[in-house]
């Protein structure tokens, strides 16, 4: 009998369109140079594929932001890979690629299954797969990534992950026992709540959880099913992964997390001494791991590591640009709200950065480094802008692009999102980074009536958008807000 194509994966619900700016070329390239190693070459042809593209939003949204080059997603999923497939034909979105395969199909196919890759990339995957198919991711890397090439690995970690083990565990019997998935996880999650709300021990004991759990009830239930419900749910462990990776030539560089590449402001204070004098590469992960409570890792792996010299390493530094986001502030002292807790940023440290990137365009790293306050400092300037490119303010800058690729898939997913299709996309293509922006379902509306009458303002704009078949719940405050700031901003960043 043929196997089970799912092997214990959930897919009654289908997976949510989702992006992350993570897994982007542009975001991994500058991330790999500010932790000095030599990073692909976004100047010439590359080569990027994730694994596990679920609908493939993310691999479209990077696809048309990144014309140069050549995009590449797989998943065994048919309906989600068919979703893919008509929204890049909607679009004209030429060189993204969908391939229906499983994991342990595409280990085992002809070489010409994907081309040599410069990027390889997959969001939460891991943790949902049975082992053979994380032996199978493996094998995808050995023999697709080129030497010099990243992979990008992010997955549910150990020690952070191990307190949902139980509560995973629950959901799934309740899904199990529920002639109805959906409704089933609606049962577990308020047997959950009440538990908690209960004082159950679990929740007494684990500082977070709770908050965790009110996270996990805002999320839609195709998310939770994908997240939660599969039979071979696990958080792994960084050692494990670090040795897996290294059996194929592929050594640690750090996390697409910028905020974790720094020490001070990712660890507590009182392990910092503790974790400084470990040599053990798996080992010192391990001690972070423990000291972070950490429950989500982005690993960044280079094939054949490249680290740069001295010099190397700061023209690869001078080479980044920097663009400031909609709604970065202009000058700070920051407080920033990290995995151990708040920390605050002084404004010596980032109000020159902020000022200099405030009027929207985009700053190289050598002409930030002629700031006084930068002068001689280049290490607190990568620090400042590794910092805000975490929060959220920042943003690599990519090369001039052809935005018209961006545009058009943009402007298919206003369509769809005013014809209530059948997935919530928030975001958008953004050429002048390489990446996406967030977008709510009001914007995405309101853009797609600024496009059938571009003379909409105010009053007239509000009211074209509440009159659509899914603007009933648009916030007047919130559309004023999008006219103000993030119309402007998308259109500096070649969204529209």
């Amino acid at each position: 009998m043929k196997p089970d194509w799912r092997d214990g994966y959930h897919t009654a619900l289908a997976y949510p369109a989702l992006f992350h700016r993570e897994l982007t070329p542009a975001w991994l390239a500058a991330t790999a140079s500010a932790l000095g190693y030599r990073a692909p070459d976004l100047s010439a042809p590359y080569t990027w594929c994730e694994l596990g593209c679920g609908p493939g939003l993310g691999a479209l949204v990077t696809a048309a932001a990144n014309p140069a080059g050549q995009f590449h997603a797989v998943d065994f999923d048919p309906a989600a890979i068919a979703h893919a497939r008509a929204l890049a034909d909607e679009a004209a979105i030429a060189n993204a690629h969908f391939l229906h395969a499983g994991f342990a199909e595409l280990a085992e196919a002809d070489d010409t299954a994907l081309p040599p890759l410069d990027f390889i990339v997959l969001h939460g995957v891991l943790s949902w797969i049975s082992p053979a198919n994380r032996r199978a991711v493996l094998r995808i890397v050995a023999r697709w990534l080129k030497p010099g090439g990243i992979a990008c690995l992010a997955y549910m970690s150990q020690p952070g992950g191990a307190p949902m083990m139980a509560l995973q565990r629950l959901l799934r019997r309740c899904a199990d026992i529920s002639a109805d998935t959906a409704a089933g996880l609606e049962t577990g999650g308020i047997l959950l709540r009440a538990l908690r709300d209960g004082g159950a021990g679990q929740f007494a004991v684990v500082r977070g959880l709770g908050l965790q759990l009110d996270h996990m009830a805002a999320q839609p239930p195709g998310y939770l099913a994908h997240e939660f419900l599969g039979a071979h749910w696990e958080p792994l462990h960084v050692a494990d992964m670090l040795a897996a990776l290294a059996d194929i030539g592929c050594g640690f560089l750090g996390s697409a997390t910028p905020q974790e590449n720094i020490d001070a402001v990712s660890i507590p204070a009182q392990s910092l001494p503790v974790i400084a004098a470990i040599e053990d590469p798996a080992l010192r992960e391990t001690a972070k791991d423990i000291a972070r409570n950490q429950s989500l890792r982005r690993d960044i792996y280079q094939r054949a590591p490249h680290p740069l010299a001295a010099a190397e390493h700061r023209a690869a530094l001078e080479a980044l640009s920097f663009v400031a986001l909609p709604g970065a502030p202009r000058k700070g002292g920051l407080r920033f709200e990290t995995r151990v807790g708040p920390v605050d940023g002084p404004a010596a440290m980032f109000s020159p950065l902020l000022a200099a990137l405030a009027d929207g365009k985009p700053r190289r790293f050598r002409e930030l480094m002629t700031l006084p306050d930068y002068a001689g400092r280049g290490g607190l300037l990568n620090q400042a802008s590794q910092m805000l490119l975490w929060a959220g303010y920042l943003h690599p800058a990519s090369p001039a692009a052809d935005a018209a690729p961006a545009r058009a898939l943009n402007r298919a997913l206003w369509r769809r999102t005013a014809a209530g299709r059948e997935h919530e996309y928030g975001w958008i293509a953004a050429p002048a980074i390489g990446s996406g922006l967030p977008a709510t379902r009001g914007a995405m509306l309101a853009a797609h009536a600024l496009r059938q009458n571009p003379a909409l303002q105010g009053k007239a704009l509000f009211e074209a958008v509440a009159a659509s078949p899914r603007g009933e719940e648009t916030d007047a405050a919130a559309l004023t807000a999008f006219e103000r700031e993030t119309l402007p901003a998308w259109r500096r960043l070649g969204a529209l």
